[in-house]
């Protein structure tokens, strides 16, 4: 019998996962940790995805599938229709192309438990085709058990562990972090842009050194659109991160995350094809949205080299770039 209110939702957004499916909710349902309700999205999916959630709903009551209207692109709306759904106290989500190992729910949960994090966010690992395993690299792994509070977070967040920070998946959220917070529509990395809201909302973070999340890595690579839009939404992220940093009084971190924002654009800037009108007008808002945000810094912390840095990008990227190269100079 399905719980009314299971200690875990576990959120799987699905769209053309056909070949996929299959094996992830098979994975999720061989868990350890019983007391979990199953999630499935059907995110408008055009090929036989939503009968596979309907008939994995009819064998396990532990299964209920979804089909809300396809809010836009991306996984965003079907993560949100998740989140308006579920059910538990704790949330995971987990991509419908990839697995978990049996005792990711458990090991999770009990972490939470025992640190009394909010958040809890353990190694994921590369699946080939084949079902090798590749972990990352020892330096961007946890390689040992971390209980890290809000700013320490941060401080972590620059770091090659940054790789583990981002995304949505191999990670157990408390529910109550999702409080007035949901995915922002149609936007590619959402992970990253409400990562700070929810950091804000956490009283501890626990990084585990146990590996129980595998990411399927298929072959191809991301059209030239995507990577604009790749591009462009860490540029949003970043703008987003410094506007917390200000709420917070954390002044160098925002200027730190607005820099790297602006060295980002001036470097991408030929990718985005501003001879088309569409690309002219989102790059000419990004830039607009981190020269306001930039000002704010500069006329909160009312340093004059920051208002001067604040009116080099202004005045525009290439002389942003150049006035920072200036000041690198004289200081060296």
């Amino acid at each position: 019998m399905a719980q009314p209110n299971p200690t875990i939702s576990v959120l799987v957004p699905v769209y053309k996962a056909e070949a996929t499916l299959d094996d992830c909710v098979r994975s999720i349902l061989a868990q350890s940790w019983p007391d979990f309700e199953l999630l499935l999205i059907d995110d408008e999916s055009p090929d036989g995805c939503p009968a596979l959630c309907d008939a994995w709903a009819k064998r396990d009551p532990r299964i209920r599938a979804l089909h809300p209207p396809k809010a836009g692109p991306g996984p965003s709306g079907a993560r949100n229709a998740g989140l308006d759904a579920a059910r538990g106290t704790w949330i995971t989500m987990v991509d419908s192309d990839d697995t978990v190992a049996p005792d990711l729910l458990e090991t999770l949960y009990r972490a939470a438990e025992t640190s009394g994090a909010d958040l809890v966010i353990c190694n994921s690992c590369r699946r080939l085709p084949d079902g090798t395993l590749q972990p990352h690299p020892e330096e961007q792994r946890f390689g040992a058990d971390t209980l890290l509070e809000e700013e320490a977070f941060w401080n972590a967040f620059n770091t090659p562990w940054i790789n583990q920070f981002t995304g949505t998946a191999h990670r157990l959220y408390a529910a109550k972090l999702f409080e007035g917070v949901r995915y922002p529509v149609g936007m590619v990395h959402e992970d990253y842009y409400i990562l700070p809201d929810l950091i804000a909302r956490c009283g501890k973070v626990q990084c585990l050194a146990y590996t129980g999340y595998y990411v399927l890595q298929h072959e191809g690579s991301i059209t030239a659109t995507a990577r604009r839009e790749v591009r462009l939404a860490m540029t949003r992220g970043d703008i987003h991160r410094a506007g917390y940093f200000l709420s917070r009084g954390w002044y160098d971190r925002a200027e730190g995350a607005l820099t790297d924002a602006a060295e980002f654009l001036y470097r991408n800037k030929r990718a985005y094809d501003l001879r088309k009108p569409g690309h002219r007008a989102e790059f000419s808002g990004v830039k607009e949205e981190l020269c306001r945000t930039y000002e704010e810094l500069a006329a909160r912390k009312g340093a004059r080299s920051l208002k001067l840095r604040a009116a080099a990008l202004r005045a525009g990227l290439p002389v942003f770039h150049a006035y920072r190269a200036l000041l690198a100079a004289r200081r060296g």
